[in-house]
């Protein structure tokens, strides 16, 4: 057995899917009907290192951090506004079912790319998701907010339109280049790309397909 075979484990089928909308998508409920909400479905399959086996507290750790670092690219994947509202998206919420004591193991990441988290109407519709899951996957009810997130108050984050790397509000407009591989992540420069190569790779050797609801 190789050294490399050793340090790996099974592989984790992982699928995120993110939720948003278009500048132009029609300000009410009809942006949910059918099977035509606009979304991203990426499925992904990481890698489990061979410690974590056996242990179910460190291998969903583990896999709460790779969902973590694989929203930043779905985040930048595309002009999106916000899933309730035509404000542009800036922050998500993430509601995860996993089974990983399955063979293999298994994992359902649902991402709600809204312009609030904490306050507002978009909020509090996003946290209704979330209650939601929790009732039918038989968990706790979430929490009623980040409390770090909370903390940061009125904060701005970064609009989901902009570039992976820098996040600058001037890259918004401007018609961003995509990853050729995995086809998430966006770029405003070649700059912006080379200096996020060492952080992006990790996801986009993880990602097996990309599938776009965009009409």
């Amino acid at each position: 057995m190789s050294a490399k075979a050793s340090t790996e484990g099974p592989t984790l089928d992982l699928l995120i899917i993110a939720y948003g909308s278009s500048e132009n998508d029609p300000n009410n409920d009809s942006r949910f009907t059918g099977e035509n909400q606009r979304r991203v479905e990426v499925q992904l399959a990481p890698r489990i290192p061979a410690e974590l086996a056996g242990n179910m507290r460190r291998m969903q750790s583990w896999a709460r951090d790779k969902v973590h670092a694989t929203v930043l690219d779905i985040k930048h994947s595309q002009r999106w506004h916000c899933e309730f509202c035509d404000k542009l998206a800036r922050e998500s919420q993430t509601d995860i079912a996993s089974w990983l004591h399955l063979t293999p193991p298994k994992m359902v990441v649902y991402v709600h790319l809204v312009c609030n988290t904490v306050k507002g109407p978009c909020a509090a519709r996003a946290k209704m998701l979330s209650q939601q899951m929790a009732a039918m996957n038989g968990g706790p009810p979430p929490r009623s907010g980040d409390a770090a997130r909370e903390m940061m108050g009125d904060v701005v984050f970064p609009a989901a339109a902009s570039c992976t790397k820098c996040e600058a509000e001037e890259s918004i407009p401007l018609n961003l280049s995509r990853c050729a591989r995995c086809k998430l992540a966006r770029y405003c420069s070649v700059a912006c790309q080379k200096e996020d190569w060492a952080r992006h790779k990790v996801t986009c050797k993880a990602v097996q397909d990309v599938k776009w609801v965009w009409k």
